[in-house]
């Protein structure tokens, strides 16, 4: 036999009284005997459960009173006596943590003895079961569907939280400061909540799964009428105290921001990246095993949770102060519970009106400080791209001249190495492109920091993306580069502006990365360099005409600031326009639709009508221009 192997021995009744040799009192009954002998198992029990998971479920099952564990556990319950009720509570709450455990105290939530300590005057009792219930009950279709016990279950959680809040701020520190010098849990690690307010957010951090409890606590709910704070402010309070990001609690009240900013469809999708089939697929395999009763029965028992009620449960999180909550959160916080803050700061920044309270209150700052060694875990790199991908997300809508320098500075090799990574999904490519382009819209010295993060070399390699969105966005932010001064040095290079050339003639198949690459050659050809290479491209003449004759007239607007461009060059430009004929189709433009006769005849729209009074006018400059 190894040494190293796992010894149980099993300690009876016999051998029990033996051991301990003390006299008992002679008034002290069988009954009182049983129920002490019980008590101090279930305590025994409790916290091997907690300590080591498997011993614990072996004393559960097999090692407590010779296999009667869950019948002296029922007997706890219906003893009537407050401790004894609250071990077997700590028990049945210790044991729903565990898995292999679940089963054997399965039967006390069908048998209704849970809700006996569920209805004690003890707080203590009714945590430690709604902790079980939580945990048991959620995967059982007839309770998970059940709004009264639900809500019993919020009711419970929520007066815990409020039970460490009694005391005013002072307790709050207190409890900070208690639970930052229990160690850290780590994402499978089995909580255990010695406080009120541990056990309330344990419970919470479950019930969370469910839409109507997201809305519940968005929407303000209370423990009573008479609650000083709602339960959305309590949790702020507490993520916000002196070193919370170390406590035990940061995991759970991480957890839980992450939970109300999505909903139960976009975390089921979320569940399925990188897996061989899709969410709709797997759902598809799944109908085929069902009756048409099922069928409805499962329609009618979704939980539907809408995007509107998504970023409105955002904006309420947003106006309690959930961003500035998260952000202390992350001050020394453990790996795990990092993932989950950015991964909450991620889902908020999809809300467009939560942007700049979460800019405001430290989001952006925070996530820019998120590093990674040089050889990071799995979860280091998860980590690392959500927080890039949340600055992305921030400053897709964000006015930049909001920004302090050092914040504009700071968010472009974060936004550039996410462009880069290969393993980063189309969308977060495409909102971080689009973040590049809001702050090369700035001034100068962005463009000269983008440019000085190889953004030349990055944005051109995002045009080749097979996303047509991600290659439109790329465009769109290469495009704002202009006229930095590499940027101008890239364009006038002929094997690079053959692909804008290629860009702007493609409209059929992607409109808005035509009209980008066009837009991007009507500046640039303002430089004589990046004008004569343009003039000597082989499709230059095939570009031009196929655009001035597509009828899009943002696109014919872009090709005659060219053409206008190119003429104002004079030399070999100005002959290349004339000898491609750009000029006689300009003529021809403008005597047909110089009175806006014809051009009434085209029913245009009110905006397309100020665009055909600019091209006529432009194609009468450029008419001049020849001459």
């Amino acid at each position: 036999e190894k040494e190293d192997c796992l010894t149980i021995e099993e300690i009876f009744d016999e051998d029990e009284g033996e051991a301990s040799n003390l006299p008992k009192h002679p008034a002290q009954n069988e009954e009182e005997d049983k129920l002490t002998r019980a008590m101090r198992r279930g305590q025994l029990t409790s916290s091997l459960l907690l300590g080591k998971s498997e011993v614990g479920t072996w004393a559960l099952s097999k090692g407590w009173s010779d296999g009667e564990g869950i019948s002296e556990l029922v007997q706890l319950i219906m003893s009537k006596n407050d401790h004894a009720m609250c071990i077997a509570s700590e028990v049945v709450s210790a044991a729903a943590s565990t898995e292999k455990a679940r089963p054997l105290i399965l039967p006390l939530l069908e048998t209704g003895a849970l809700e006996i300590l569920m209805e004690n005057s003890d707080k203590e009792v009714r945590s430690g079961a709604a902790s079980a219930i939580a945990k048991l009950g959620l995967a059982d279709k007839a309770l998970s569907n059940n709004e009264g016990e639900i809500i019993g279950l919020l009711q419970v959680a929520v007066e815990l939280l409020e039970d460490s809040a009694d005391s005013g701020g002072a307790d709050t520190k207190a409890l900070m400061e208690k639970a930052s010098k229990a160690p850290k849990e780590s994402a499978s690690s089995s909580s255990s909540a010695t406080t009120a307010a541990e056990r309330g957010i344990e419970v919470l951090s479950y019930l969370l799964t469910k839409t109507q409890i997201k809305e519940e606590i968005a929407f303000g709910f209370k423990a009573s009428a008479n609650s000083k704070h709602t339960a959305l402010e309590r949790l702020v309070e507490l993520a916000s105290a002196s070193k919370s990001g170390e406590s035990v609690i940061s995991y759970g009240l991480a957890t839980i921001f992450a939970l109300m900013a999505v909903s139960t469809e976009t975390l089921r999708k979320e569940a399925f990246i990188g897996k061989e089939i899709t969410a709709d697929q797997y759902e598809e395999l799944q109908a085929l095993g069902k009756t048409e009763e099922e069928k409805e029965n499962a329609k009618q028992n979704q939980d539907i949770d809408p995007p509107e009620a998504v970023h409105e449960r955002i904006r309420k999180m947003a106006n309690c102060n959930v961003p500035r909550a998260m952000v202390k959160l992350m001050t020394n916080a453990s790996e795990h519970t990092l993932e989950q803050v950015v991964t909450g700061m991620n889902r908020m920044a999809v809300e467009e009106t939560a942007r700049g309270v979460m800019v405001q209150q430290g989001c952006l700052s925070a996530c820019l400080k998120v590093e990674q060694g040089e050889s990071p875990s799995e979860t280091g790199k998860k980590i690392l791209n959500l927080a890039r991908h949340s600055v992305a997300k921030m400053l897709v809508s964000m006015n930049p001249s909001l920004l302090t320098v050092s914040q504009r500075m700071g968010c472009v090799r974060p936004l550039i190495q996410l462009i880069r990574d290969n393993e980063s999904s189309d969308l977060a490519q495409f909102e971080a492109l689009l973040a590049i382009t809001n702050l090369g819209s700035m001034d100068e010295e962005t463009k000269n920091r983008i440019v000085a993060e190889r953004g030349i070399s990055v944005l051109g390699y995002g045009m080749f993306s097979d996303h047509e969105l991600v290659r439109r966005a790329a465009t769109e932010a290469m495009s704002n580069l202009v006229p930095n001064v590499e940027m101008m040095k890239y364009l006038a290079d002929p094997e690079h502006l053959k692909l804008w050339v290629a860009f702007a003639t493609e409209f059929d198949t992607n409109y808005e990365c035509a009209r980008a690459a066009a837009g991007c050659l009507a500046m640039a050809t303002q430089a004589p360099a990046v004008a004569t290479a343009l003039v000597q491209q082989d499709h230059f003449e095939e570009m031009g005409r196929s655009v001035l004759e597509c009828g899009k007239l943002e696109l014919m607007h872009r090709i005659m600031v060219i053409l206008l461009n190119l003429l104002d060059q004079g030399g070999d430009c100005k002959d290349g326009v004339i000898a491609c004929g750009f000029v006689a189709f300009c003529e021809a433009y403008v005597i047909s639709y110089h009175d806006g006769t014809k051009a009434g005849e085209l029913e245009l729209s009110e905006s397309d009508q100020g665009l055909m009074s600019v091209t006529v006018n432009l194609a009468k400059e450029i008419v001049s221009l020849s001459r």
